[in-house]
Protein backbone atom coordinates (compact mmCIF):
# COMPACT_ATOMS: atom_id res chain seq x y z
CA UNK A 1 0.00 0.00 0.00
CA UNK A 2 1.60 3.12 -1.24
CA UNK A 3 2.62 5.59 2.12
CA UNK A 4 0.20 9.10 1.82
CA UNK A 5 2.46 11.97 1.44
CA UNK A 6 0.32 15.53 2.61
CA UNK A 7 1.56 18.73 1.28
CA UNK A 8 1.49 22.44 3.05
CA UNK A 9 1.34 25.33 1.31
CA UNK A 10 2.66 28.57 2.71
CA UNK A 11 4.10 32.05 1.65
CA UNK A 12 7.27 34.01 1.67
CA UNK A 13 7.45 37.23 2.28
CA UNK A 14 9.92 40.14 1.26
CA UNK A 15 10.02 41.88 4.47
CA UNK A 16 8.08 40.41 7.82
CA UNK A 17 6.07 37.25 8.33
CA UNK A 18 2.01 38.03 7.92
CA UNK A 19 0.63 35.73 9.90
CA UNK A 20 -3.05 36.36 9.04
CA UNK A 21 -2.32 35.16 5.41
CA UNK A 22 -0.35 32.36 6.67
CA UNK A 23 -2.28 28.18 6.44
CA UNK A 24 -2.57 26.92 9.68
CA UNK A 25 -1.73 22.97 9.50
CA UNK A 26 -2.50 19.94 11.96
CA UNK A 27 -0.56 17.38 13.83
CA UNK A 28 -3.38 15.04 13.29
CA UNK A 29 -1.56 11.47 13.00
CA UNK A 30 -0.56 9.64 15.66
CA UNK A 31 1.21 6.18 14.89
CA UNK A 32 3.23 3.49 16.97
CA UNK A 33 0.38 3.92 19.72
CA UNK A 34 0.02 1.74 22.74
CA UNK A 35 -3.40 0.85 24.26
CA UNK A 36 -3.61 3.92 25.86
CA UNK A 37 -3.78 6.73 23.61
CA UNK A 38 -3.03 10.21 23.60
CA UNK A 39 -3.75 12.51 20.86
CA UNK A 40 -3.09 16.59 21.69
CA UNK A 41 -4.48 18.73 19.30
CA UNK A 42 -1.40 20.23 17.67
CA UNK A 43 -1.49 23.45 14.85
CA UNK A 44 1.90 25.33 12.72
CA UNK A 45 2.56 27.76 10.82
CA UNK A 46 4.78 28.00 9.02
CA UNK A 47 6.40 30.94 6.40
CA UNK A 48 9.40 32.37 4.87
CA UNK A 49 10.84 35.87 4.77
CA UNK A 50 13.35 36.01 1.47
CA UNK A 51 16.77 36.68 2.19
CA UNK A 52 16.02 36.46 6.41
CA UNK A 53 15.06 32.39 7.35
CA UNK A 54 11.95 30.95 8.12
CA UNK A 55 9.65 31.08 10.76
CA UNK A 56 7.35 28.71 12.39
CA UNK A 57 4.74 28.84 15.26
CA UNK A 58 3.34 25.71 17.08
CA UNK A 59 0.93 25.42 19.50
CA UNK A 60 -0.69 22.02 21.37
CA UNK A 61 -3.00 21.89 24.36
CA UNK A 62 -1.26 19.08 26.29
CA UNK A 63 -1.10 20.19 29.84
CA UNK A 64 0.44 17.24 31.44
CA UNK A 65 3.93 18.62 31.11
CA UNK A 66 7.17 17.24 31.31
CA UNK A 67 9.93 19.33 30.84
CA UNK A 68 13.54 17.87 32.50
CA UNK A 69 15.51 19.17 29.77
CA UNK A 70 17.56 22.03 30.57
CA UNK A 71 20.18 22.64 28.01
CA UNK A 72 20.82 22.36 24.39
CA UNK A 73 20.66 19.08 22.50
CA UNK A 74 19.92 16.81 25.32
CA UNK A 75 17.34 14.45 25.00
CA UNK A 76 14.29 16.89 23.84
CA UNK A 77 11.90 14.13 22.72
CA UNK A 78 11.34 12.63 25.53
CA UNK A 79 10.32 15.81 27.28
CA UNK A 80 6.54 17.37 26.03
CA UNK A 81 7.95 18.13 22.54
CA UNK A 82 7.84 20.04 19.25
CA UNK A 83 9.30 19.38 16.38
CA UNK A 84 10.03 20.17 13.10
CA UNK A 85 12.44 18.72 10.27
CA UNK A 86 13.45 20.64 7.03
CA UNK A 87 15.15 19.71 3.95
CA UNK A 88 16.59 22.95 2.46
CA UNK A 89 17.51 21.97 -1.24
CA UNK A 90 16.39 19.52 -3.48
CA UNK A 91 19.61 18.58 -4.82
CA UNK A 92 20.97 17.35 -1.39
CA UNK A 93 19.52 14.56 1.05
CA UNK A 94 21.02 16.34 4.31
CA UNK A 95 18.09 17.51 6.42
CA UNK A 96 17.36 19.57 9.76
CA UNK A 97 15.42 18.69 12.96
CA UNK A 98 14.63 21.02 15.17
CA UNK A 99 13.18 19.88 18.33
CA UNK A 100 11.88 22.22 20.78
CA UNK A 101 10.18 21.28 24.57
CA UNK A 102 7.67 23.39 26.78
CA UNK A 103 10.61 24.36 29.07
CA UNK A 104 12.55 26.07 26.19
CA UNK A 105 15.02 23.54 25.67
CA UNK A 106 16.55 22.44 22.38
CA UNK A 107 17.94 19.80 20.16
CA UNK A 108 18.85 20.89 16.53
CA UNK A 109 21.02 18.37 13.99
CA UNK A 110 22.02 18.14 10.62
CA UNK A 111 22.35 14.88 8.07
CA UNK A 112 21.08 12.12 5.70
CA UNK A 113 19.43 10.06 7.81
CA UNK A 114 18.28 8.84 11.57
CA UNK A 115 22.56 7.66 12.00
CA UNK A 116 25.48 9.83 12.06
CA UNK A 117 23.44 13.37 12.86
CA UNK A 118 25.74 16.24 13.63
CA UNK A 119 24.90 18.55 15.92
CA UNK A 120 24.36 22.32 14.29
CA UNK A 121 26.50 24.02 16.84
CA UNK A 122 29.34 21.64 16.17
CA UNK A 123 28.82 23.26 12.10
CA UNK A 124 28.29 26.77 12.91
CA UNK A 125 28.53 29.38 15.49
CA UNK A 126 24.69 30.79 14.24
CA UNK A 127 21.83 29.53 16.36
CA UNK A 128 18.59 29.51 15.96
CA UNK A 129 16.03 31.59 17.70
CA UNK A 130 13.86 29.47 20.31
CA UNK A 131 10.98 31.02 22.74
CA UNK A 132 8.76 28.93 24.26
CA UNK A 133 5.49 29.60 26.47
CA UNK A 134 3.72 27.60 28.98
CA UNK A 135 -0.04 28.66 29.55
CA UNK A 136 -3.52 27.40 31.22
CA UNK A 137 -4.48 26.18 28.16
CA UNK A 138 -1.30 24.20 27.27
CA UNK A 139 2.18 25.54 25.74
CA UNK A 140 3.30 27.10 22.23
CA UNK A 141 6.87 27.86 20.68
CA UNK A 142 8.17 30.16 18.03
CA UNK A 143 11.23 29.13 15.95
CA UNK A 144 13.48 31.67 13.50
CA UNK A 145 16.23 29.63 11.23
CA UNK A 146 18.78 32.46 9.68
CA UNK A 147 19.44 32.09 6.02
CA UNK A 148 22.64 32.23 7.06
CA UNK A 149 22.87 29.49 9.47
CA UNK A 150 21.99 27.64 6.74
CA UNK A 151 24.02 28.58 4.34
CA UNK A 152 27.19 27.98 6.72
CA UNK A 153 25.51 23.68 7.70
CA UNK A 154 25.39 23.46 3.98
CA UNK A 155 28.46 24.96 2.65
CA UNK A 156 25.68 27.28 -0.18
CA UNK A 157 23.46 29.53 -0.13
CA UNK A 158 19.45 29.54 1.14
CA UNK A 159 17.10 32.19 0.13
CA UNK A 160 14.21 31.42 1.73
CA UNK A 161 12.54 31.59 -1.81
CA UNK A 162 9.30 30.66 -3.00
CA UNK A 163 9.81 26.65 -4.46
CA UNK A 164 9.08 23.01 -3.77
CA UNK A 165 10.52 21.73 -0.36
CA UNK A 166 10.37 18.61 1.77
CA UNK A 167 10.07 18.54 5.52
CA UNK A 168 7.74 17.48 8.27
CA UNK A 169 6.05 19.04 11.63
CA UNK A 170 5.97 16.53 14.49
CA UNK A 171 4.11 16.14 18.44
CA UNK A 172 5.71 13.71 20.86
CA UNK A 173 7.23 12.84 24.50
CA UNK A 174 8.67 9.66 24.59
CA UNK A 175 8.79 9.96 28.00
CA UNK A 176 5.87 11.99 29.32
CA UNK A 177 3.19 10.41 31.44
CA UNK A 178 1.33 9.62 28.24
CA UNK A 179 3.62 8.85 25.39
CA UNK A 180 2.42 9.60 22.32
CA UNK A 181 3.57 10.56 18.94
CA UNK A 182 1.90 12.85 16.34
CA UNK A 183 3.21 14.27 12.89
CA UNK A 184 1.93 16.07 10.27
CA UNK A 185 2.47 13.60 7.01
CA UNK A 186 2.59 9.73 7.99
CA UNK A 187 5.58 8.77 8.73
CA UNK A 188 5.40 4.45 8.02
CA UNK A 189 6.48 2.35 10.59
CA UNK A 190 9.36 1.93 13.11
CA UNK A 191 12.50 2.35 13.05
CA UNK A 192 13.42 4.78 11.44
CA UNK A 193 10.30 6.66 13.17
CA UNK A 194 10.58 10.27 12.75
CA UNK A 195 13.59 10.24 10.29
CA UNK A 196 12.40 9.12 7.17
CA UNK A 197 12.90 11.29 4.35
CA UNK A 198 11.53 9.81 1.85
CA UNK A 199 7.98 10.25 3.50
CA UNK A 200 8.25 13.97 4.59
CA UNK A 201 5.65 16.14 3.60
CA UNK A 202 5.48 18.96 0.70
CA UNK A 203 6.30 22.47 0.95
CA UNK A 204 5.27 24.36 -1.30
CA UNK A 205 6.32 28.33 -0.96
CA UNK A 206 4.72 30.78 -3.06
CA UNK A 207 5.68 34.10 -3.23
CA UNK A 208 3.93 37.12 -1.96
CA UNK A 209 4.36 40.41 -1.18
CA UNK A 210 3.59 42.12 2.17
CA UNK A 211 0.70 44.28 2.90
Amino acid sequence: MKQMIKTYRTFTFENEPDWNKVACGQVDFYQWETEKQYRPKCSFQLCFVKEKGIFLKMRTDETNIRAVCKGRDENCWEDSCMEFFFKPFSHRDEYLNFEMTAGGAYLCAAGKSRDNRIFLKELTKKEPTVLAEINHGGWSVELFVPCKLIDEVFGEHFSASAGNYRGNFFKCGDKTESPHFGSFSPMGELPPGFHNPGLFAKIVVTQRKDG
